[in-house]
């Protein structure tokens, strides 16, 4: 290489180390105060505004507008922000539109729904790959549902296994370990539990409503007992109890609530009746005569004629009042004849107007056999039994939940002629017959019941009601 071209490669060397100081001085300065100054030289803050004006008290020089904004300038140092300085305007984009999907896929989808309180739902849906919807609508195979339950069927409990239900019922029964030697299950157990599965077959089938957990279960046991010694008939069934609220009788409750008279779900009659004594209408009747005007312009056929039996029974009879009566409901099913009437099934058989025994704990409480309820359920009694047994109770609000009360009904100890009960004589025979199968114990408590409404006065036509010492005071019987 020649010193000529040495010489010129040396000077471009030098020359550009010097444009890169002076370029990175330049830089430097930009965090520094001078280019706020320039910038603030260049546009200059607007003067204050001018203050009022105040009387001379003596004359000064006045200050110019220079020297105001050499003194704001002074007095408000500001550092130079890019952010301040040099804002982006704001950009609005359009909302992107949904993206949609390119296919639908098969797949197993599983949900746990919670149907009715105590009732579990888990459904699968399966999707499987078809053809086109024109073939698979013609396929009975591809849409269909396909329904499963599973429910543990129980047995009746025996013996000692009642005990798990109620622990107190040997301190309450004297003799409660020989009656239980001698209980036999009742086929009417069976009988129950087989209407509760044709039922929730039914309704599975059909996608109806299902019995709930708490109702499925609702019967713990129901047994035969011929009591030793005294050969006393005994029907035992155990299990929980929720209320009823039925009946009317214009003899001794000549009005009722508005909220009643008015309801299309309020029963008015009970199957325990008799004939009317007084002469005063049943508080009901008029609006089951509105009812059946109703139905006859509506053109129902089948609620015309369920409405004018109903307005029958009403003319005819008195029922017995759930908000002040002690009885107890029995499934219907119990009124059905059994298949071992040669052996004496029929005597187990209850009747309205049996007597009862209710025990819950350690209390017993007198109680007549009063109405019919569905063939699947068991443990119902009235609004006063209920209330009796725990104060809380109301209509929808049952008194025990667990399977805990006895009900130990009397087969054949119904009187002789129905009537208003009486509640001397009540208290006085379930005493007795609780003495036939070996009584109470000291500590158990017998909760005598009393009447809430005035006994009822016999029409001329009628023969007069018999002391109280005697059976109760009833008409003529409807013939049962």
């Amino acid at each position: 290489m020649s010193p000529r071209d040495r010489k010129k490669r040396k000077s471009l060397t030098w020359f550009k180390v010097c444009l890169l100081l002076v370029l990175a001085a330049a830089a430097g300065s930009l965090f520094t105060p001078y280019p706020a100054e320039l910038v603030r030289a260049f546009n200059p803050p607007p003067p204050p505004a001018p203050e009022p004006a105040k009387p001379k008290k003596a004359t000064k020089p006045q200050k110019t507008q220079a020297h105001r904004q050499a003194e704001y300038v002074l007095e408000h140092p500001e550092p130079w922000s890019p952010e301040a300085t040099f804002a982006m305007p704001v950009i609005n984009l359009p909302n992107f539109p949904p993206a949609l999907p390119e296919r639908s896929e098969p797949g197993n989808y599983e949900h746990v729904t919670e149907l009715t309180k105590g009732l579990n739902n888990r459904s699968n849906v399966h999707f499987h790959p078809g053809t086109t919807a024109s073939q698979d609508r013609g396929k009975k195979d591809a849409y269909q549902l396909r329904v499963s339950l599973n429910a543990f069927l129980p047995r009746a409990a025996e013996g000692d296994e009642l005990l798990k239900a109620n622990p107190e019922l040997p301190g309450v029964l004297t003799q409660f370990g020989e009656l239980m030697k001698v209980a036999k299950v009742s086929p009417w157990y069976h009988d129950i539990y087989l209407h509760k599965q044709n039922r929730v077959r039914k309704n599975t089938a059909l996608l109806n409503q299902l019995l709930d957990r708490h109702n499925f279960y609702d019967t713990d046991t129901v047994l035969d007992i011929v009591a030793p010694g005294s050969n006393r008939h005994v029907l035992w069934i155990q299990a929980d109890m929720d209320v009823v609220s039925d009946g009317s009788d214009g003899d001794r409750l000549p009005t009722m609530p508005e909220k009643i008279r008015k309801s299309d779900y309020y029963q008015p009659t009970t199957s325990y009746r008799w004939r009317k004594r007084g002469t005063t209408p049943n508080p009901l009747l008029e609006g089951w005569q509105e009812r059946l005007k109703r139905y006859r312009k509506e053109g129902n056929k089948e609620s015309e004629e369920h409405a004018r039996l109903v307005i029958t029974d009403l003319q005819r009879y008195s029922f017995l009042l759930a908000e002040y009566d002690s009885f107890i409901v029995i499934p219907l099913t119990l009124k059905e004849k059994r298949n071992d009437e040669a052996s004496g099934g029929a005597a187990f058989r209850p009747e309205p107007g049996d007597y009862a025994a209710v025990v819950v704990g350690k209390r017993v409480f007198p109680a007549i056999v009063g109405d019919f309820g569905p063939k699947f359920k068991t443990g119902e009694a009235s609004l006063r039994l209920s209330q009796a047994v725990n104060p809380k109770a109301k209509v929808y609000a049952r008194p025990v939940s667990d399977l805990g009360v006895s009900y130990i009904i009397f087969p054949g100890s119904k009187e002789p002629e129905n009537g208003p009960i009486d509640y001397n004589r009540l208290n006085s025979q379930v005493r007795e017959l609780l003495g036939e199968i070996g009584g109470i114990a000291p500590e158990a408590e017998f909760v005598e019941m009393k009447d809430l409404l005035p006994q009822p006065a016999a029409s001329k036509s009628e023969p007069q009601a018999q002391p109280e010492s005697s059976q109760a005071a009833q008409p003529q019987s409807e013939g049962k």
